[in-house]
């Protein structure tokens, strides 16, 4: 009886964590102005919840509202029309170093800033004439054990579900400055909105940001307005005492003179323009600094999949000098894996999950590519805690579910899925099509593919609790002679994240992946961080929608 009782228990954790949502809003919108000073409006809301009440974290926002006023917000409680309710907090910091202190208003409550006590913030500065730059590199975790919750320490599979419920977080980080300043958020600037960025977040996996502050330097400018005056009254005094006395001949000599001046400035603007820390153009990349010494990319096949499905994708990587191939796992059909490692130059190994039954249950290729990167891990000296896991047709599936697990060690970073069923596919479709190729129209794969499996709606009801801090790029098929996955089921993860990019491809089923256009799109998503994007030209005849 009490063993029963203890898998009710569990049952129901995993029942409420499958309703879960985007049921949290944090907001933070920091205005800097002129005179250093920064003011700060923040917004913490919840929709009501059956897992909150679970979890024993029902907000009581009037409690929160003193908190706040305690320490030195002005607070007002509010409620959406779309039954969110929290508190709307404002305060001004006299300087913009003065923000550091909002790291010990959480030991308070709710009624202060939610940033985990040990956040650290690197600032580098560099000194330019007319510009000096600022860079500021941090990570924002919201995490159960960072926050440090005073009086809340959960353990177990409560600790878990509350880490599930705050990784559904939708957090917005808004920054605004005076005109004269640009603003970057790592990435490039919006000439068109400079001196505005922002950042959108998703709950508790680690979210590097960086942030770059482009600070007009007074004593460079005044020089330079200085020089300029002088020189516009040397050439007004000149003109006035010599314009009289000119022959066409000294105007032209003159005016190739300007000319040349010009020509001599503006070339030596351009050479010397980076030495003035002036903004950089937007096409430039910032690089974000990786977590571990290296991220590996797991790459897994589907159906009819071997160990060569990925080698032309692994080569166009490679000769690009993006990443490197990092080896392969083979798991055999009793579930035994045999890892061959090879260390990585580039820090992004490409590495093979190969299954002997590629025709196996969604279970046990779930339960297998667990092991292989567990494996891998174990054989791979590098250390790391970043992956990136590409899968095509079944093997995306495998990918999808295995993000979805509550257990993995690893931060999942990117997730790329090449015309994968992902709400499953018409099993007489799929039967017909496979059944010419030998393939067993009752296997367990083909059984646990079809739209209405068990395996299926076990996958739906898991979704619900997709980690929206995830980036997605999912490819759908919708050509060809193999035309066996619907765009819906394909794009099927559109429905539980924003974080996500689709594309579909005149390409059929079983040669989406081998695509030079294909493998463009894959590398700039996954590699965008250590290169520069690619600047390909694009082909003139467009074969995506």
């Amino acid at each position: 009886m009490i063993r029963m009782r203890k898998k009710l228990i569990v049952l129901s954790f995993v029942l409420m964590a499958t309703m879960l949502g985007g049921c949290i809003r944090i907001q933070y919108d920091a205005t800097v102005h002129t005179d250093q000073s920064v003011t700060l409006k923040t917004t913490y809301a919840a929709k009501e919840h059956p897992v909150a009440r679970l979890l024993n974290l029902n907000p009581d926002w009037k409690t929160y509202v003193k908190q706040a006023e305690q320490n030195g917000y002005a607070a007002e409680t509010f409620q959406t029309d779309d039954d969110y309710e929290g508190i709307k907090m404002e305060k001004k910091f006299a300087k913009f170093e003065d923000l550091a202190t909002i790291k010990d208003e959480w030991k308070t409550g709710i009624g202060g800033i939610l940033i985990p006590p040990d956040t650290t913030y690197e600032v580098k500065t560099e000194k330019g004439f007319w510009f000096n730059t600022y860079r500021l590199d941090t990570n924002i975790d919201l995490s159960i054990d960072r926050l440090n919750i005073k009086g809340y320490q959960p353990t177990g599979q409560v600790k878990k579900l509350a880490d599930r419920y705050i990784r559904q977080a939708d957090v917005e980080i808004n920054l605004h400055g005076p005109k004269v300043i640009g603003l970057q958020n790592g990435e490039k600037i919006d000439w068109a909105n400079h001196n505005n960025v922002s950042w959108k977040l998703y709950g508790t996996k680690a979210n590097q940001l960086q942030l770059i502050a482009y600070v007009p330097n007074p004593t460079g400018w005044i020089i330079t307005g200085v020089v300029l005056l002088i020189g516009l009254g040397l050439l007004i005094f000149w003109i006035v005492h010599h314009v009289r006395k000119l022959r066409r001949k000294q105007f032209k000599t003159i005016g190739l003179s300007l000319v040349i001046c010009l020509i001599v400035g503006g070339a030596a603007w351009w050479i010397f323009a980076d030495e003035t820390s002036s903004a950089p153009p937007p096409t430039k990349q910032i690089v974000t600094k990786q977590v571990g010494e290296i991220t590996p990319t797991f790459m897994v096949h589907g159906l009819f999949g071997t160990e060569r499905t990925f080698l032309p994708m692994i080569k166009n990587f490679t000769d690009k000098k993006l990443a490197d191939d990092g080896g392969r796992c083979d798991v055999s059909r009793n579930g035994k894996v045999a890892c061959s490692v090879t260390p990585s130059t580039t820090g992004y190994p490409l590495v093979r999950i190969v299954f002997e039954d590629d025709e196996a249950s969604l279970v046990n290729q779930q339960k297998w590519l667990s092991a292989a990167i567990e494996q891998y891990d174990r054989q791979q000296q590098a250390t790391f805690t970043d992956i990136q896991l590409v899968g095509h047709s079944m093997g995306g599936v495998d990918v999808v579910a295995y993000t979805l697990k509550e257990d993995i060690p690893y931060n999942v970073r990117k997730l790329v899925t090449l015309d994968a069923p992902i709400s499953g596919s018409d099993y007489a479709t799929l039967g017909l099509t496979l059944a010419p190729f030998g393939t067993n129209t009752n296997s367990p794969a083909i059984q646990d593919l079809a739209e209405n499996s068990a395996a299926m709606k076990n996958l739906k009801d898991r979704l619900e609790t997709w980690p929206r801090d995830v980036l997605v790029y999912s490819f759908g098929a919708k050509g060809g002679d193999f035309n066996l996955i619907p765009l819906k089921s394909s794009f099927a993860l559109e429905a539980y994240t924003d974080n996500i990019e689709t594309k579909s491809y005149k390409y059929d089923h079983f040669t989406i992946h081998r695509r030079e256009k294909v493998f463009r799109e894959v590398r700039n998503f996954l590699f965008k961080e250590n290169l520069v994007t690619e600047k390909e030209n694009l082909d003139t005849e467009e074969e995506s929608s």
